[in-house]
Parts: C-alpha cells; structure tokens; sequence
C-alpha cells in the first residue's frame, strides 16, 4: 500500500461540486436570521454526503465562524454571538438524531466510528469528517457575511481543525481539547495521512490551540506534539493548569481576543514563552525565556510516569534575571521523569510552552536527600496544588485564631495524593485540619486510578473552630468496594453550606 501523506490524502480532492442547498427551516427571531439546510459535500462513486447544517446569520459586514462540535453534540449557537456562525454535523444520522450528514455507504465508518487496521485512510471517518468541515468552510467563504471565515472546534471537532490545511485556508481557527489520537491504531499507513501531527507542518493559518493539564484522556503531551510541529510563528497554545476540559474566564477570553485580532480589529499579540531544562552543579534548572512584559508568569511541573489525568502540576518558585526567568527545581528520584511548560498572562491573553520531559539522571542531575513527605499541604503553601471545578483559582482565607487556610466555597480538589513524592500507603492515616463557617456536612470525596470514587461525610459545626479529622482508607465507602490509598488520585473537598477551610494534609 502507497503511503499516504496529508498532500497525497487530499491531491484530488473536488472543491468544485454546487452546493445544491436544500432549506428545511428560515426563521428570523429579533434580528438574527437563523437557516437549517443541507448541502452538498464531498462526490463518491455511491453518490453525495448531504451536510446538515443551522447557519446563524448576525449581519452581511461580519465575519463568519465554522463550528465543529465535539463527537454526537448537537447544533447549538456557541457562546461567541456577535459573529455569524455556520454550525456543521459531521458524525451522521444515527438513532436519537432527527437529522444529520448522510453519507454514502462507502462513507459509513463516518457513523458507526469504527477504526479498523489497515483501512485505507480514505475510507476512513476522520477523511469523512474531515470533507465536511472542508466544504462547510468553503460555503461559508462563498456564502456567508463578509466573506472572512474562522473556524472553531470542539473535542473531534477540534482535530479536523489541523486537517483543514490540506486543501482550503482560513483567516484564523481555535482548537479546544482536540486530540484525533486513535490509541488503538498504530497502523503507520492509517496514521501518515490522518494523524494530526502529519497536519500541524504545513497549517496555514494561525490556530489558538486550548488543551487542560489534566485531560482525561491524558492528551496533553500529545497536543504538545501537535503544538511542535508547526513551522508557523503565529500560532499559540494556552494549558489550563490543574483541570480537565475546562476553559475558565480565562480560556474564554482567550478565544474571544483571538478571533478579534485575526479578524482585524485587535491588535496586541503577545509571544509565547520557551522553557530550557539544564544542569549545574548536579541540580535541575529550568530557564524560561519571553520577550515581553508579563502580568504574570509560572512555572508548572510534575514528577514521575504517571498517567496524564492524574498528574499533580506544581508551581515552581521563580527569580527574574534581566530578560529569564530561573526556577531549580528539587529531586529526589533522578530516575523519574520531570515535565514542564510555562505559562503567561500579558494584554488580556494566556499562552503556554510547550510541554519539556527530561530525565534529570540522563542530564547528569544528582539526586538531593529526601525530605519527609508526611506533610502534603499546610497554609504556608498558599494555593499551590489546589484547583476548583469551575477553574477559578482558590483563595486564602483566615479562621479562627488567625489561622490561614485554603477556602473551599465550592468543590476544591488536588492531585497531590497521586504524586511520587506524596502518595500514601497501606495502614496509613491522612490527617485533616479543617473549620467550617456554618453547620453543615461537608463531603470529603477520593477517586482512584479506576475512576471510583469513595466519599466520606463528615458533620460539623461552625462552633467547633479547628478540626482535626483522621482518615483511614476504609473511611471513604462506595458500596461494597474497597479502596488503597496507593491507588488515589485526586481529594475533594464538598462543602454543602458555606465555605469550608483546609488549614494541613498530614500522613500519619
């Protein structure tokens, strides 16, 4: 079989067939046309993909965005209003849709999803779903506002972003927790034409790529991967420390000034920062380099081979030198890999480096003399290897006796049991110190590498000030299962009524 690059792949691919619309629903609701149709896609010897597709048409003079769903999403307006968007089915009809793209038999790996080995990639799901968004974008090109076209994808959605590059061009794109990555096919025929990172070298057009620390599929170094690839110097990558398919204000705003900018009406662009391992002395430095004047700038890393999701990101101390910035960073194992990447906050934006792995024994790292790792967390460390769900960054807070600790309004949760240098063992006891400003019962949750989670409740009153609460293993209950604390990734924290504070995590 040929090998199939990403130029071959698409080499005669038509972008010339009529669209040959066929419109089911036009309403117009206070200004904002809204169109349901189907259109013309991609030609096979067995007939025609038919697009299903809701076009949501703000004004002539704007911009249109292509939107590209996560895999089985509906047609939903996406929260950026003030642009037209084109919102596009790819994955099919298929049982609880009323609609969607139909495609041609030759095309059905497109519905039911099945990866096969040694499928021809043009038979494949990603090469269908791909032509989808390539003919939505040419549409919306020809047919749509002004004539300037974004486009913005979501999960799946996101992948076919980098395939765009193939055969059309865009004025600016977005990819939120995209991966393409099909871990159970390592065909190298399959993935020379379909895999994101054959894509990433020949973009054309700028991308803003979102991704989060923690994803659960454990993605992020391969979004690095992607992220490498580009020969481009107009593109950026932001990673949401310490969540997983999150966006926050801050991814948010991200998109938003993004797009403004590409579509000519912002400005400012801030760099992206590079991040430099190195040795001296037998200890690990890390230099980060950034041309510009940041708001704010970190250093995040993690130690040890573990999976993606369950990764504790720790905030390193930095010191500025002249135009660097220098971190050293502690270690105990040399065996164990370190990662790291940086981020940035300048004009409003947040960007990221891309993801360094090193082994520090294989750079000549010496190891340091271990430190006690009973003490997990206590106030003096701020809200370093905390997170909330809603990916708000938590506060400190004082309690009685003037004593600090870390507020909980909402759930707030850490990865740091699943860290080398934090993890407990059998027979062990993870001892709390905690207060609650009212009377309630405050959940205290932990899931393990199987994704179980076990959860204890405990009462408590406001009048009771500091509490001291020891936690065996066999604490924490779900149904009849039992749990290790070997096994733990993350610990929560539930408040039902009213912030809870945590003062120390201590094994004992």
């Amino acid at each position: 079989m040929e090998l199939m690059t990403p130029q071959i792949l698409w080499k005669d691919f038509d972008t010339q067939a009529p669209f040959d619309e066929t419109v089911l629903r036009f309403v117009d609701d206070g200004g904002r046309k809204i169109k349901e149709f189907y259109f013309n896609g991609l030609r096979t010897d067995d007939g025609v993909v038919r697009i299903f597709a809701r076009y949501f048409h703000n004004g002539d003079d704007l911009p249109t965005l292509v939107c590209l769903g996560d895999e089985d999403s509906g047609l939903e307006i996406p929260s950026v209003m003030h642009y037209n968007c084109l919102v596009v089915d790819y994955t099919g009809v298929k049982k609880g849709k009323n609609r969607g793209t139909m495609y041609p038999f030759s095309l059905s790996s497109a519905i039911t999803g099945i990866v096969e080995k040694d499928v021809s990639p043009k038979l494949s799901k990603w090469y269908a779903w791909t032509s989808v968004a390539m003919y939505a974008v040419l549409y919306a090109q020809q047919n749509c506002g002004n004539g300037k076209v974004g486009v913005v994808g979501l999960g799946r959605g996101g992948s076919l972003v980098w395939k765009l590059s193939a055969t059309v061009s865009v004025d600016v794109g977005v990819t939120i927790f995209s991966t393409g990555y099909e871990p159970s096919v390592d065909d190298l025929y399959y993935r020379a034409g379909i895999d994101n990172r054959s894509y990433s070298p020949i973009l054309k057009f700028p991308v803003l790529e979102i991704v989060s620390s923690n994803e659960s599929d454990g993605s992020l170094e391969f979004m690095s991967e992607i992220f490498s690839a580009i020969k481009r110097t107009d593109c950026r990558l932001c990673i949401n420390e310490r969540s997983n398919h999150m966006l926050g204000k801050a991814g948010l705003i991200n998109i938003e000034r993004w797009l403004r900018h590409y579509f000519g009406e912002y400005s400012a662009m801030p760099n992206t920062p590079t991040v430099r391992p190195y040795e001296s002395g037998g200890k690990l430095y890390y230099e980060i380099m950034y041309d510009g004047n940041p708001d704010e700038i970190d250093l995040y890393t993690s130690i040890g081979e573990v999976n993606g999701a369950e990764r504790n990101w720790s905030r390193a101390a930095l010191i500025k030198l002249e135009h660097v910035y220098l971190a050293q960073v502690s270690v105990y194992d040399v065996s164990e890999p370190i990662s790291a990447f940086a981020t940035v906050k300048e004009h409003g934006y947040k960007f990221s480096s891309v993801v360094v792995t090193r082994f520090p024994q294989e750079m000549g790292v010496k190891p340091e003399q271990s430190k006690s790792n009973r003490l997990v967390y206590d106030s003096d460390m701020g809200i370093d290897d905390w997170a909330r769900h809603d990916n708000e960054k938590p506060i400190m807070q004082q309690g009685p006796f003037g004593i600090e600790g870390v507020s909980a309004i909402k759930p707030l949760v850490t990865f740091k049991l699943a860290d080398v240098r934090y993890k407990g063992c059998e027979g062990s006891l993870l001892q709390i110190m905690f207060c609650s400003k009212t009377a309630q019962v405050v959940k205290f949750a932990v899931t393990d590498n199987s994704k179980r989670t076990f959860v204890c409740e405990v009462n408590v009153d406001n009048r009771q000030g500091w509490v001291t609460k020891n936690f065996a293993a066999e604490d924490f209950k779900m149904q009849n299962e039992s749990m290790r604390w070997e096994d733990v990734v993350t610990f929560e924290i539930i408040p039902s009524d009213g912030a809870v504070l945590v003062s120390s995590l201590l094994w004992v």
